[in-house]
């Protein structure tokens, strides 16, 4: 099923939300602090739950706490990998230099496209899998809070240097 839907969020928030043919399809609730949040659905409620820094991962979770997938990250090649408890895997990764353009896809017949602006996009997908859709989204919040994160650290360094 080829379907077409547009996203957007807040320019300095990290709170998504989904549309599809002009309708709330679904919305994914940022955690300010953690690279963790909970997604919404018309069918179910997601717990997304990072942990680790040497090897990170995130575990999704549903609403009776059971895990249905887990996504590993690779910080070097800014790259993941999200494996289901059905043994489905996909793979995550940026299409371009300015991170505006990403795929996520099994390297058999389900493929998602992500293009970006600054606080808004679409997403070509040929399934309606509403979690691996979501999940794709949630990597680039991850990686983008990380590029955050490190520029800030190398603004710090590069102005206390200049200060002593």
């Amino acid at each position: 099923m080829e379907q077409t839907l547009s996203w957007r969020k807040g320019l300095f928030d990290s709170n998504y939300q989904v549309f599809g043919n002009a309708l709330l399809k679904f919305s994914i609730n940022f955690s300010s602090f953690k690279n963790s949040a909970i997604a919404t659905t018309q069918k179910e409620i997601y717990l997304l739950k990072s942990e680790g820094y040497s090897n990170p991962e995130t575990k999704i979770l549903n609403n009776k706490n059971e895990v249905l997938a887990v996504i590993h990250y690779d910080w070097l090649s800014f790259k993941a990998k999200i494996v289901f408890t059905s043994g489905e895997t996909f793979d995550w990764s940026f299409q371009n230099s300015w991170a505006s353009r990403w795929t996520l896809n099994n390297q058999k017949e389900k493929q998602v496209i992500y293009n970006s602006s600054t606080s808004n996009g679409l997403i070509h997908s040929n399934t309606d899998d509403d979690l691996l859709i979501l999940s794709g989204l949630f990597i680039r919040e991850y990686y983008t809070r990380i590029l955050f994160i490190f520029l800030i650290l190398v603004l710090a360094l590069f102005s206390s240097r200049s200060i002593i």
